[in-house]
């Protein structure tokens, strides 16, 4: 009998531990690994072997994967900031690209960082890879997908990433990418981006359910909120952001959009959680089309920047009265957002441009958005690891 319960139970972790849900969004239609037999990564070794390749694999992680001291220590020019060093607070900057010879704002300095950072797995197309309950935990190391399609990463925590370094490391890498779901993720103590594609497309991407946590000892603006979230810059993209909690950073929350090699980037954020940011959140460039609607902005001082709706784009982001502008465009009203009185204001922009190119390039797939008044307890309720059932 108790080999029997023992069986059941394992049957039961087993079943837990495959993609939880489907893609939606942009993202719609990926599949991952598919059907492929799981299998549980055992150590670094291993799991950089597995993903690595092209073959379809569902690959599980179920404890926490310590890249750390993996590929030992390296010492190289650097510079810091005067104005917010790291003795304060601030954060390093690794190599020579923020750190110009002649600048009177630096003072070079020698840098000695964990190697493993700025050096991320190498992933292959046709992956899923998913955390176990809430151990499935990538230490000193994060993911580089480089002409990779149709990759699923959820429930995955990423964190430890050189923190006190500017170029320490990124978590989440997509160049020349297509289908892909990020999903149930959470990313803190990262040293630059949580997130970030370019120059290359990131293709079709939904971004969905991730806790985006800013609290660091390290700042590149000395106040304990990180700087870099998302830089989102590849050439031709197309996203679905959504239901997302996004807290205690300073800016690029997100930023995305570039005038160079003629890109073009589609944005719906849907259902967001935007609290307590001393910067800004939305930092939008030309060539954009955004949808912002059912976000919920919390002591957020700056939720879009000035410059972002003087750029050449288009920006619909619900202002009072133009719900219903939205149903000859994309079948149904928009949901405004909502923001308390310790935020700044959005750009109160209504560019029915920005709709239909979202309805273009999203067609069927164009996420519904829920009543922003339950979106705070929602998405702090599912946002982030240990939460898919």
């Amino acid at each position: 009998m108790l080999l029997s319960i023992v069986a059941l139970a394992f049957g039961v972790i087993a079943a837990n531990a495959q993609v939880v849900g489907k893609p939606f969004g942009m993202a719609a239609g990926t599949t991952g690994g598919g059907n492929a037999k799981p299998v549980t990564a055992t150590d670094i070794k291993h799991l950089a072997s597995l993903l690595a390749d092209d073959v379809p694999r569902v690959i599980l992680i179920n404890k926490e994967m310590n890249f750390i001291g993996s590929e030992g220590k390296k010492t190289e020019a650097g510079c810091d900031r005067k104005s917010c060093p790291v003795s304060k607070g601030g954060q390093g900057y690794i190599g020579t690209l923020s750190c110009a010879a002649g600048d009177t704002t630096i003072t070079p300095m020698k840098i000695t960082y964990d190697a493993a950072g700025p050096n991320p797995l190498k992933v292959g197309s046709n992956k899923s890879i998913v955390g176990v309950g809430s151990k499935g935990v990538l230490k000193g190391k994060g993911l580089r997908l480089n002409g990779a399609k149709n990759v699923i990463i959820q429930n995955i925590f990423i964190t430890d990433l050189n923190p006190q370094y500017v170029w320490g490391g990124d978590a989440i890498t997509l160049q020349n990418t297509d289908n892909i779901w990020i999903d149930h993720c959470k990313f803190s103590l990262i040293g630059r981006q949580h997130i970030v594609s370019g120059w290359d497309p990131a293709g079709r991407v939904t971004i969905s359910n991730n806790e985006f946590d800013g609290r660091d000892n390290w700042s590149a603006s000395c106040n304990g909120q990180h700087y870099w979230t998302l830089l989102l810059i590849g050439s031709k993209d197309a996203y679905t952001f959504s239901g997302n909690w996004l807290h205690d950073l300073s800016g690029r929350a997100p930023h995305y959009g570039t005038d160079k090699n003629g890109a073009t980037n589609v944005f719906h954020a849907v259902n967001n959680l935007f609290e307590n940011m001393s910067g800004h959140a939305f930092d939008i460039e030309p060539s954009t089309w955004s949808l912002i609607e059912g976000n919920a902005f919390v002591n957020v001082k700056q939720p879009m920047t000035p410059d972002s709706s003087t750029r050449a784009n288009q920006i619909f982001d619900v202002p009072a009265g133009s719900e219903s502008a939205c149903k000859s465009i994309i079948g149904r009203n928009c949901v405004p957002n909502s923001l308390d009185s310790k935020s700044g204001k959005l750009g109160g922009l209504k560019e029915n441009a920005a709709l239909t190119q979202i309805k273009k390039d999203g067609g069927n797939n164009v996420v519904a958005a829920a009543a922003v008044n339950g979106v705070a307890a929602s998405v702090k309720k599912n946002a982030g690891i240990g939460k898919i059932n």
